[in-house]
């Protein structure tokens, strides 16, 4: 049986189930003290083990950034965040404090990315990017089915675009004056508009039409740079700012307009109704992605975690390498996932 936890910034969500098609067990908490939360979560999902059997790895994601480098100092830990009392907390060390099982650990963007290509809009094909807009921007990618990240994970939210000429917002991003996350995200809609912020999970709201044509603009950006930096079988979008009226519609013309006649691109401009689409999962994604993270977990020939000081295995050769969290005790591997099949452990250099 495998075990999920989703930590947002203010509630973490944890499951227990086979995969993302067989969830047997779910609850939320309110986020405290890191301490207290992982201490909350995790005893809840020891207990829940009488009733739906042992748990043999745990899939984690989490707001970021993390330390995902495995044998990096800050390794399995947050590493920077405007949640101060976070800040360097180690998130693995915490969950096997109670439950001494692998984790694998990663960002919350690539929790959903698995989840779509495993059991959502990304089922069947190879290659998968979520994007995600809303009160933040950010997206995940699944290459071969791996989640893709290396020296660091991928920050696709912070990428440089050109600024509309006759836009003068103040960037809403504390790093970058020209980033898509700045430029684009809810935030940054409602200052253009005279408007306060959305809150987190508010319903989407109509926008005006020159409003969406703007957003889908600097969208777009993106997306043409996802379709020539890593040609993905499929963009799936979620989060508030997707589900606006229009939007969608308006990102598929941007891009197409941005792609242009290139040859090279052709078989996706052609195919932007099918390239570009909804996700069917949304808010559900994340959490059931850390079940197909879960699935990622090392396993020996005997069927058990290696131990902590196990080396890598070649993943050249297709044979699974450790996961982000190696596991500090052994467990007995679970029953194969229900959702989509793992194809090995997430990409990381």
């Amino acid at each position: 049986m495998y075990a999920g936890m989703a930590i947002g910034r203010t509630q973490v969500r944890c499951a227990i189930g086979t995969g993302p098609e067989d969830v047997r067990h779910s609850a939320e908490f309110p986020v405290t003290s890191p301490d207290e939360t992982l201490d909350r979560v995790t005893r809840h999902l020891a207990a829940q083990q009488e009733r739906f059997g042992a748990i043999t790895a745990l899939g984690l994601s989490c707001f970021g950034p993390l330390g995902l480098r495995p044998g990096g100092a800050d390794h399995g830990r947050v590493t920077s965040t405007l949640m101060t009392d976070w800040q360097g907390y180690d998130l693995v060390g915490a969950v096997r404090r109670t439950l001494a099982v692998p984790v694998v650990l990663d960002t919350d963007v690539n929790s959903a990315a698995v989840a779509e290509w495993s059991v959502g809009a990304g089922r069947g094909r190879g290659s998968v990017t979520y994007l995600t807009v809303g009160t933040g921007l950010g997206a995940g990618a699944v290459v071969g089915g791996r989640p893709v990240h290396g020296r660091a994970h991928p920050e696709m939210g912070h990428l440089p675009v050109a600024r509309h000429p006759s836009d003068e917002v103040v960037s809403r991003c504390r790093h970058h004056h020209d980033c898509l996350e700045g430029l684009a995200k809810s935030g940054a809609i409602a200052a253009r508009l005279g408007l306060p912020p959305s809150p987190p999970g508010a319903d989407p709201v109509r926008l005006p039409e020159e409003a969406v044509r703007l957003e889908a603009w600097y969208l777009a950006q993106l997306t043409t740079a996802l379709t020539y930096l890593l040609s993905p079988e499929r963009i799936v979008v979620a989060g508030a700012v997707m589900a606006v009226a229009g939007m969608l519609p308006a990102l598929r013309e941007a891009t197409a307009l941005r792609l242009g006649d290139d040859p090279g691109v052709a078989a996706v401009v052609a195919s932007l109704d099918d390239y570009l689409v909804p996700s069917p999962l949304g808010g559900r994604a994340e959490l059931l992605g850390t079940l197909v993270l879960a699935a990622y977990a090392p396993r020996t020939a005997a069927g058990t975690a290696p131990a902590a000081d196990a080396a890598p295995a070649d993943t050249a050769s297709g044979d699974p390498a450790p996961a982000e969290g190696t596991p500090a005790a052994s467990a007995s591997a679970g029953p194969a996932p229900t959702g989509r099949p793992s194809a090995g452990p997430p990409l990381n250099g």
